[in-house]
């Protein structure tokens, strides 16, 4: 089973998934200068070209159609903006530290980075059934960049995920509601970060 249905992952009616992947994102987009070359790391099927349109999305997933099939973790492009959206619960934290060291070698630019993050990872795995995931408190997300980048602001939603999207995302029988937050960070690679023949 195709858990992420191509093309049309991320369109589902429920008002978790609206939320998530549509209502949210002026919030997360505001303040954020996205006239430039825009590369959206694992944007799968484009979702994000309805707020920048010239985004090039990057994705390994060729059911997606992206407009580049390249793995995110290695991938190296000019951006003068790099987004990843609901992208980390995908990566083991080897591969979150690989994905973020492989970013400030080769991205000097702004990060945007949007993820849900889980106080009660208990309630999030018991409805991640038909897929493996990493699912992280906000203080284990930012332990994970903390090496590599530094958040410039932060911004957060808080709501509630309803059974309706665990139905719609991976057939759960008996899926239950429970709280999540989606947390915005605008990161800047860190000085100490760069290899030291990038050092200015």
């Amino acid at each position: 089973m195709n858990v992420d249905q191509g093309t049309r992952f991320g369109t589902w009616g429920d008002e978790t998934s609206q939320l998530m992947y549509f209502g949210i994102m002026p919030v997360m987009l505001n303040g954020v200068n996205t006239t430039g070359r825009v590369g959206d790391l694992g944007g799968g099927n484009g979702l994000l070209k309805r707020w920048i349109p010239d985004a090039i999305t990057i994705d390994q997933d060729a059911s997606k159609e992206p407009d580049i099939v390249d793995d995110v973790i290695t991938h190296v492009g000019e951006y003068d903006l790099v987004v990843i959206r609901y992208v980390l619960h995908y990566l083991t934290n080897e591969q979150v530290l690989q994905l973020f060291a492989n970013l400030a070698a080769n991205h000097a630019g702004p990060v945007l980075l949007i993820q849900f993050v889980n106080d009660d990872l208990e309630a999030k795995y018991k409805n991640s059934v038909n897929e493996t995931k990493y699912f992280r408190r906000e203080h284990e997300l930012k332990s994970l960049i903390a090496n590599t980048h530094t958040i410039k602001t932060r911004k957060a939603v808080e709501y509630t995920v309803g059974a309706e999207f665990y139905r719609n995302r991976l057939n759960h029988p008996n899926p239950t509601a429970h709280q999540e937050t989606v947390v915005g960070y605008l990161l800047e690679r860190t000085t100490h970060a760069l290899q030291p023949e990038q050092r200015g």
